[in-house]
């Protein structure tokens, strides 16, 4: 379970999303951060009572804003990947968390066997 703790760090990150914020909550951040990952290992452990997992990809908190017009330094949310066993079994899962707007999305197809 998402502990109403991190919905509320996400929540003032979105509102504060700024280098000089974050690095005076950075430990609020890394307690948080280690809750997510609790949460996102206890779901990976589940998708692989039904599903083939191989690994799980937890994301940086860092964007990328090199090539964007939103220059923000920080997503505000916690997302993850669950990669399925390969080579047969393609696609896989996606966990984002963030307040108001989390969601599952996820993928999946076999390799077409030639003959």
């Amino acid at each position: 379970m998402i502990n109403k703790s991190t919905l509320e760090f996400l929540t003032q990150l979105k509102e504060n999303n700024d280098r000089d914020w974050f690095a005076t909550n950075k430990k609020a951040f890394e307690t948080e951060q280690k809750f997510a990952k609790t949460f996102f290992t206890s779901v990976g452990e589940q998708l692989g009572k039904i599903d083939s997992i191989e690994r799980l990809q937890i994301f940086r908190i860092y964007r990328d804003v090199r090539f964007s017009k939103n220059k923000a330094p920080f997503k505000n949310h916690f997302s993850v990947g669950f990669t399925r066993t390969k080579p047969l079994l393609r696609g896989g899962y996606y966990l984002h968390i963030e307040p108001g707007a989390s969601f599952v999305g996820g993928g999946f197809g076999n390799l077409p066997q030639l003959i």
